[in-house]
Protein backbone atom coordinates (compact mmCIF):
# COMPACT_ATOMS: atom_id res chain seq x y z
CA UNK A 1 0.00 0.00 0.00
CA UNK A 2 1.36 3.38 -1.32
CA UNK A 3 1.86 6.32 1.28
CA UNK A 4 -1.10 7.91 -0.53
CA UNK A 5 -3.26 5.00 -0.19
CA UNK A 6 -2.64 4.73 3.65
CA UNK A 7 -3.21 8.85 4.19
CA UNK A 8 -6.38 8.25 2.37
CA UNK A 9 -7.63 5.65 3.82
CA UNK A 10 -7.19 7.25 7.49
CA UNK A 11 -10.43 8.91 8.18
CA UNK A 12 -8.31 12.04 10.11
CA UNK A 13 -6.08 12.56 7.60
CA UNK A 14 -6.73 13.83 3.74
CA UNK A 15 -3.25 14.33 1.11
CA UNK A 16 -4.33 15.13 -2.30
CA UNK A 17 -2.37 16.58 -5.59
CA UNK A 18 -3.47 20.35 -6.44
CA UNK A 19 -2.89 21.28 -9.99
CA UNK A 20 -0.24 23.80 -9.63
CA UNK A 21 1.30 24.06 -13.48
CA UNK A 22 -0.21 22.29 -16.39
CA UNK A 23 1.59 20.25 -18.28
CA UNK A 24 1.07 22.36 -21.09
CA UNK A 25 2.49 25.22 -21.77
CA UNK A 26 4.49 25.84 -18.47
CA UNK A 27 5.72 22.34 -16.98
CA UNK A 28 6.81 21.25 -20.84
CA UNK A 29 8.59 24.66 -21.17
CA UNK A 30 10.40 24.00 -17.92
CA UNK A 31 11.29 20.60 -19.15
CA UNK A 32 12.84 21.91 -22.25
CA UNK A 33 15.11 24.30 -20.69
CA UNK A 34 15.76 21.97 -18.15
CA UNK A 35 17.07 19.55 -20.65
CA UNK A 36 18.51 21.54 -23.11
CA UNK A 37 20.84 23.12 -19.68
CA UNK A 38 21.62 18.95 -19.58
CA UNK A 39 22.70 18.80 -22.79
CA UNK A 40 24.95 21.99 -22.60
CA UNK A 41 26.72 20.14 -19.54
CA UNK A 42 27.10 16.81 -21.42
CA UNK A 43 28.03 18.00 -24.45
CA UNK A 44 29.16 22.00 -23.96
CA UNK A 45 32.63 23.90 -22.83
CA UNK A 46 33.30 25.18 -19.80
CA UNK A 47 31.15 28.45 -20.16
CA UNK A 48 28.14 26.14 -21.59
CA UNK A 49 28.59 23.16 -18.97
CA UNK A 50 27.67 26.39 -16.04
CA UNK A 51 24.78 27.72 -18.23
CA UNK A 52 23.82 24.12 -18.38
CA UNK A 53 23.63 23.71 -15.06
CA UNK A 54 22.10 26.88 -14.00
CA UNK A 55 19.60 26.47 -16.37
CA UNK A 56 18.84 22.35 -15.19
CA UNK A 57 19.34 23.73 -11.83
CA UNK A 58 16.68 26.19 -11.74
CA UNK A 59 13.89 25.00 -14.11
CA UNK A 60 14.44 20.93 -13.57
CA UNK A 61 12.34 21.79 -9.64
CA UNK A 62 9.42 23.74 -11.58
CA UNK A 63 9.18 20.67 -13.98
CA UNK A 64 8.41 18.16 -10.97
CA UNK A 65 7.19 20.39 -8.92
CA UNK A 66 3.87 19.25 -7.11
CA UNK A 67 1.07 21.21 -5.13
CA UNK A 68 -0.39 18.90 -2.40
CA UNK A 69 -2.82 19.63 0.27
CA UNK A 70 -2.57 17.60 4.02
CA UNK A 71 -5.52 18.29 6.14
CA UNK A 72 -5.77 17.16 9.39
CA UNK A 73 -9.48 16.32 10.57
CA UNK A 74 -8.75 15.49 14.55
CA UNK A 75 -6.54 18.69 14.43
CA UNK A 76 -8.23 21.36 12.79
CA UNK A 77 -5.42 22.43 10.82
CA UNK A 78 -4.23 22.15 6.85
CA UNK A 79 -0.91 22.29 5.21
CA UNK A 80 -0.76 23.59 1.35
CA UNK A 81 2.64 23.05 0.25
CA UNK A 82 5.33 21.91 -2.72
CA UNK A 83 6.44 18.93 -2.85
CA UNK A 84 9.97 18.11 -4.67
CA UNK A 85 11.63 14.75 -4.31
CA UNK A 86 9.94 14.11 -1.04
CA UNK A 87 11.06 17.47 0.62
CA UNK A 88 7.79 19.38 1.23
CA UNK A 89 7.80 22.88 1.83
CA UNK A 90 4.95 25.02 3.45
CA UNK A 91 3.42 25.98 7.01
CA UNK A 92 0.40 24.27 8.64
CA UNK A 93 -2.44 26.53 9.29
CA UNK A 94 -5.26 26.28 11.19
CA UNK A 95 -8.69 25.68 9.71
CA UNK A 96 -11.60 25.59 12.75
CA UNK A 97 -15.13 25.94 12.26
CA UNK A 98 -15.87 24.21 9.11
CA UNK A 99 -19.78 23.52 9.17
CA UNK A 100 -20.93 21.69 5.55
CA UNK A 101 -18.71 19.98 2.48
CA UNK A 102 -19.61 20.79 -0.63
CA UNK A 103 -18.73 19.17 -3.77
CA UNK A 104 -18.63 21.93 -6.85
CA UNK A 105 -18.38 21.14 -10.47
CA UNK A 106 -14.45 22.34 -11.94
CA UNK A 107 -14.70 25.49 -13.82
CA UNK A 108 -12.56 24.02 -16.38
CA UNK A 109 -14.42 24.01 -20.02
CA UNK A 110 -12.96 21.61 -22.67
CA UNK A 111 -13.09 22.44 -26.11
CA UNK A 112 -13.28 19.76 -28.90
CA UNK A 113 -12.79 20.59 -32.46
CA UNK A 114 -14.48 18.27 -35.40
CA UNK A 115 -11.70 17.12 -38.03
CA UNK A 116 -13.52 18.54 -40.99
CA UNK A 117 -15.88 21.47 -41.03
CA UNK A 118 -13.74 23.87 -38.13
CA UNK A 119 -16.96 22.94 -35.70
CA UNK A 120 -16.63 23.49 -32.40
CA UNK A 121 -18.08 21.89 -29.11
CA UNK A 122 -17.35 22.88 -25.55
CA UNK A 123 -18.36 20.81 -22.58
CA UNK A 124 -17.98 21.02 -19.05
CA UNK A 125 -14.89 18.98 -17.41
CA UNK A 126 -16.00 15.89 -15.36
CA UNK A 127 -13.72 17.10 -12.50
CA UNK A 128 -15.08 17.83 -9.26
CA UNK A 129 -14.00 19.74 -6.47
CA UNK A 130 -14.34 18.76 -2.47
CA UNK A 131 -14.58 21.46 -0.41
CA UNK A 132 -15.00 22.06 3.63
CA UNK A 133 -16.65 25.55 4.21
CA UNK A 134 -16.88 27.75 7.26
CA UNK A 135 -18.99 30.81 5.00
CA UNK A 136 -19.09 32.17 2.02
CA UNK A 137 -15.35 33.72 2.53
CA UNK A 138 -13.42 30.43 4.08
CA UNK A 139 -13.50 27.35 2.18
CA UNK A 140 -10.60 24.92 1.77
CA UNK A 141 -10.46 23.10 -1.59
CA UNK A 142 -9.39 19.21 -0.17
CA UNK A 143 -9.67 16.90 -3.32
CA UNK A 144 -10.42 16.67 -6.93
CA UNK A 145 -11.62 13.80 -8.91
CA UNK A 146 -14.61 12.36 -10.41
CA UNK A 147 -17.91 12.74 -8.91
CA UNK A 148 -18.50 9.48 -6.92
CA UNK A 149 -14.75 9.28 -5.64
CA UNK A 150 -16.08 13.09 -4.58
CA UNK A 151 -19.13 11.92 -2.93
CA UNK A 152 -17.67 8.67 -1.00
CA UNK A 153 -14.90 11.23 0.94
CA UNK A 154 -17.49 13.65 1.59
CA UNK A 155 -19.72 11.28 3.27
CA UNK A 156 -16.94 9.55 5.11
CA UNK A 157 -15.82 13.01 6.53
CA UNK A 158 -19.80 13.87 7.28
CA UNK A 159 -20.41 10.67 8.94
CA UNK A 160 -16.83 11.41 11.52
CA UNK A 161 -17.68 15.04 11.89
CA UNK A 162 -21.36 15.29 11.76
CA UNK A 163 -21.61 17.28 8.76
CA UNK A 164 -24.00 18.41 6.50
CA UNK A 165 -23.57 18.06 2.45
CA UNK A 166 -24.16 20.62 -0.32
CA UNK A 167 -24.03 18.70 -3.30
CA UNK A 168 -23.34 21.91 -6.13
CA UNK A 169 -22.72 19.29 -9.29
CA UNK A 170 -25.84 19.81 -11.13
CA UNK A 171 -29.05 22.36 -10.90
CA UNK A 172 -31.09 22.41 -8.24
CA UNK A 173 -28.49 21.94 -5.26
CA UNK A 174 -28.68 19.37 -3.12
CA UNK A 175 -28.06 19.79 0.53
CA UNK A 176 -28.12 17.22 3.10
CA UNK A 177 -28.04 17.77 6.96
CA UNK A 178 -26.42 15.20 8.77
CA UNK A 179 -29.17 13.15 9.68
CA UNK A 180 -30.00 13.11 6.17
CA UNK A 181 -26.37 11.90 5.18
CA UNK A 182 -26.74 9.07 7.74
CA UNK A 183 -30.38 8.01 6.30
CA UNK A 184 -29.80 8.28 2.50
CA UNK A 185 -25.59 7.37 2.53
CA UNK A 186 -25.38 4.33 4.99
CA UNK A 187 -24.42 1.11 3.98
Amino acid sequence: MSKNEMLDNSPNLIDNKLEYFSFFPIRLICYVIAFAGFYLVVFGNILGIIIGLIFFLIFFPFAIAQKRITVDLTGNKYREYLSFLGIKVGKWHSFKGFNIITITHSDKVQSMNAVAGGAQAFSNSTEFYLNLKKDNFNKLNVASGNYNSMLKKAVKIAQLYKLGIMDCSEKPIKKYTYEEVIEKFSK
